[in-house]
């Protein structure tokens, strides 16, 4: 997810656009939070049935006990030019169900056989971590009685983040997507619930990595990004020296001829995506006052412990 390679390059060319602050330095700020990742990392942490619910209680007890507003964003409808993307996930997701079938049916020689199949097999589950449609409504109805804002995006949430960073409604994004960057978020964090939070600074980014911006969004496509296939033998490196040479996709297609590329890779239309923002600005973002009454029936309803419920509660009234 997100784009390839550029977490290495920003590393290699640009370290000091990473650093680690504590909390306090976000006091009084409006944070958007893309719930994409956050959500299977809630679910990959624990097998509880309400576990993407307790995640967010507690990333809300976290920001809110810090002086922190935070605003989570759900993915909408994907633009069409992720659908290869999509595909590809779902098919790899589908090679790991037949591989885990096929080594239920092994017969083990002996234990030690036998604890590398249960290994493999936990293993290759932990890849399978769905969010359904139902989680997303329990996390949606969870906001709305906690008095949280929260909106679900035109398209990719990530891409909303840094429409509501560039408009002023929030000052920073959280979200461990790469392309938030490729989108124009100014400010990134990476998700913590630690007294240390990790920011990335993107104009520090582009400054180390000598591009415009415009540049900057053709290297990211040229190194893979969910909008459009590759070109064989091109990684983020060789993509970053061609892009500083010839500045733009068109211009490095004119005079390279070694690469091969088809029809599906559509720059063209990953870099729309990546610069064009035909949205509505929303209502500044602000907490609504909670009834806990009905919050306390909805923590009950979804098996939370009492030690939990009285903590959130406390934080939110």
């Amino acid at each position: 997810m997100g784009i390839r390679g550029l977490n290495t390059m920003i590393k290699k060319l640009s370290p000091d656009a990473v650093t680690i602050n504590d909390v306090s330095k976000y006091r009084n700020s409006i944070i958007a939070i893309d719930c994409s990742i956050l959500l299977y990392k809630f679910k990959y942490a624990s097998k509880a049935e309400n576990s993407h619910l307790v995640g967010l209680a507690n990333r809300i007890k976290f920001y809110m006990m810090n002086g922190i507003l935070p605003v989570f964003i759900f993915d909408g409808v994907p633009p069409a030019a992720k659908k290869n993307t999509i595909n590809k996930r779902r098919d790899a997701k589908e090679k790991i169900y037949i591989r885990i079938d096929e080594l239920k049916e092994k017969v083990p020689d002996n234990e030690e056989d036998s604890k590398k199949i249960s290994d493999e097999i936990e293993k290759l589950s932990s890849q399978l971590i769905v969010i359904k449609k139902c989680h997303i409504d329990q996390c949606k109805e969870f906001l709305e009685k906690s008095g949280i804002p929260y909106c679900t995006a035109p398209s990719d949430a990530e891409k909303y983040c840094a429409f509501l960073q560039k408009n002023g409604l929030v000052n920073y994004t959280v979200t461990d997507d790469t392309d938030a960057i490729t989108f124009g978020c100014q400010k990134i964090l990476k998700t913590s619930i630690n007294k240390n939070i990790i920011e990335v600074d993107s104009s520090k980014i582009l400054l180390d990595f000598e591009m415009e911006f415009d540049v900057f969004i053709d290297y990211c496509i040229l190194s893979g990004c969910d909008y459009t296939d590759t070109i064989s033998q091109i990684g983020p490196v060789t993509a970053y020296n061609l892009i500083k040479k010839h500045k733009t996709i068109e211009e490095m297609l004119k005079t390279i001829e070694k690469y091969k590329y088809t029809e599906n890779f559509n720059y063209v239309e990953a870099r729309k995506i990546f610069k064009e923002f035909d949205y509505e600005i929303p209502e500044h973002f602000r907490k609504k006052s909670v009834d806990k009454t009905i919050l306390l029936e909805f923590l009950n309803l979804h098996n939370f412990k009492e030690n939990v419920i009285s903590k959130f509660i406390k934080i939110l009234i």
